[in-house]
């Protein structure tokens, strides 16, 4: 009887999060892979809000970091200026941390022979690495999430 009272309760909590999310549309626009990953690009709308999401995967694991369309600004001059970077070996450019969230995760965003981009999760840090022969592609993704996210 017990369980089945703390199934119940548990139902009730999550779905609301389930309603929510499924209540949105979640668009992916711009995909990078190299041998250790995978960097992606999402839009999620819901109603009128924005929210631009970017997932870093490695192996089985994924761990995302959202962008209220406010913040994507954020990332962009992350981007360019990581981009401007040129050293032999990877070298701190900035981060962002989440906000509105319990766990928020965080972006950290290195450049040297390419661009390291690191997200802490609540399941531990996954990285990738952005090849420079990939910066125009990525250009483009960042462009068009900033132009998705203008109000």
């Amino acid at each position: 009887m017990m369980r089945r009272i703390l199934f119940a309760a548990a139902l009730l909590l999550v779905l609301p999060l389930v309603a929510a999310h499924a209540a949105g549309q979640l668009t992916f626009t711009g995909q990078f892979r190299n041998a250790g990953g995978e960097f992606d690009f999402a839009q999620f709308t819901a109603g009128k809000e924005k929210i631009a999401v970017v997932y870093v995967t490695a192996g089985d694991q994924r761990s995302s970091v959202e962008f209220q369309a406010s913040e994507w600004q954020s990332f962009a001059r992350l981007w360019q200026k990581a981009r401007s970077v040129k050293s032999a070996s990877l070298q701190p450019v900035g981060s962002f941390q989440e906000s509105g969230t319990n766990r928020p995760a965080q972006l950290n965003v290195a450049a040297g022979p390419g661009v390291q981009f690191t997200v802490i999760a609540s399941h531990g840090p996954l990285v990738f690495l952005l090849k420079p022969g990939d910066y125009a592609k990525f250009d483009a993704s960042v462009n068009q999430m900033t132009q998705w996210t203008a109000p």
